[in-house]
């Protein structure tokens, strides 16, 4: 089958979640040096306090779900695979990810599980958050659930971190269903499947094409702590283009030849929720269409921005890609290519 006779563009699996969104200011901050001399900061809960929470919020969100409406919003024929509970929040992240245009006609709804729901704490101490996640129906959908004829009808595969028994089981049969028709991959493994099940998420990225990590989890993966060094042993494993995101410092893209470093448009952020799986999505959208580096990196430090200038995730993305280019017209983006 060719890509131009495929229903979908995109096809993800992985987490759909509720995310709860809880401001609060009576926390403390504390900043410790580990064994390896890495600065790590934590937030603190004084034992057997009541604290008052500035603001809560409901967003639906998940990042193979965020990345399957951003990639829909802009354009692209989009559907959703996964597990969710048969519960409001379910409804609701349903409802949310119709509304963006995304097909969810194969999503698995399980009856004995509620959906996963995140609890993202925001401190007054930057824009980046702590979360507790409970993985709830994401845990019980396996290699059973998954819809062959979908797979087998999407131009790209875009797989994040599910991290049951059945759950990559899941990924590696939605990999092999989607290598068959040569369809794009894409993995995006987040720091749980890192940390948890670092094999399989290094063996599910061998099967990939292209991958994006955040500054801490590509250093996670890799046990290097030099960004150059860690993607080179991205590309090692087989991948064809990597992309590490750095927040205010923008990204770096690369295709092991070329290295494009970007700097983020100026915006205001309030969240930062999202922001990863905005950029995927405007790496993907820019590979599948045939971009170069530069335009690509581009469309992913855009839909971040955008994504980040509004609290809860899929808030402020845009509704179509002229609203998007509009966005990258009004906001200069720097940046330098080199070599790899």
């Amino acid at each position: 089958m060719s890509d131009t006779d495929k229903q979908y563009d995109v096809v993800g699996l992985g987490s759909c979640t509720m995310d709860m969104i809880v401001s609060v200011e009576d926390v403390m901050r504390m900043e410790l040096t580990d064994k390896h001399l890495s600065d790590k900061k934590y937030i603190a809960i004084e034992h057997s306090s009541k604290l008052n929470v500035n603001t809560l919020k409901f967003h639906p969100g998940g990042s193979a779900a965020n990345i399957a409406c951003d990639l829909s919003s802009i354009g692209f024929r989009t559907a959703y695979i996964g597990g969710i509970g048969a519960d409001q929040n379910g409804k609701a992240c349903l409802g949310d990810m119709k509304n963006h245009g995304v097909d969810v006609a194969s999503v698995k709804i399980f009856e004995e599980e509620s959906t996963a729901i995140s609890v993202i704490i925001q401190s007054p101490w930057g824009r980046d958050s702590s979360i507790l996640a409970y993985k709830g129906a994401n845990n019980l959908f396996s290699e059973k659930d998954v819809p062959e004829d979908v797979l087998l009808s999407t131009r790209c595969f875009v797989w994040t971190s599910l991290t049951s028994d059945g759950g990559i089981e899941a990924i590696q049969k939605c990999l092999e269903l989607a290598k068959s028709t040569n369809s794009l991959i894409a993995g995006a493994p987040s720091i749980s499947i890192i940390k948890n099940r670092s094999e399989e998420a290094i063996s599910l990225l061998e099967e990939s094409d292209i991958t994006s990590l955040n500054e801490e989890e590509i250093f996670a993966l890799t046990g290097e702590d030099d960004i150059h060094k860690a993607m080179k042993f991205m590309f090692n494993l087989g991948l064809k283009i990597v992309n590490v995101t750095l927040g205010k410092d923008g990204q770096w893209l690369s295709d092991s030849k070329s290295l494009v470093k970007t700097k983020p448009p100026k915006v205001f952020p309030a969240d930062t929720t999202g922001a990863g799986d905005a950029a995927f999505s405007g790496i993907i959208y820019g590979v599948l269409n045939k971009k170069s580096l530069g335009e690509s990196a581009k469309i992913a430090v855009s839909l971040s921005a955008m994504e980040i200038e509004s609290p809860g995730v899929r808030v402020g993305t845009p509704i179509s890609y002229a609203e998007l280019e509009d966005f990258m017209k009004n906001h200069p983006i720097i940046q330098t290519e080199d070599d790899f």
